[in-house]
């Protein structure tokens, strides 16, 4: 299981840092990206896709999570 770190870019995208492949990438999707529910399945600007486990609530960035690669 890879470990990332996710934050926001000064003109709000969503970025995703793969700090093994030193690799960072825009985040083009989430599955759940609402207040109540956020995480699943994220789509960087590679092609590359990446499971988050869904967390309850819109978490505070930046953030850092282990996740499983699709």
């Amino acid at each position: 299981m890879p470990e990332i770190m996710l934050r926001r870019n000064d003109q709000g995208q969503l970025l995703c840092y793969v700090p093994k492949k030193d690799l960072e990438a825009v985040v083009n999707g989430i599955e759940f990206d609402g207040d109540e529910q956020w995480g699943g399945t994220l789509s960087l600007a590679n092609g590359e896709r990446f499971f988050l486990t869904p967390l309850p609530a819109r978490p505070k960035l930046p953030l850092t999570a282990r996740v499983s690669k699709l």
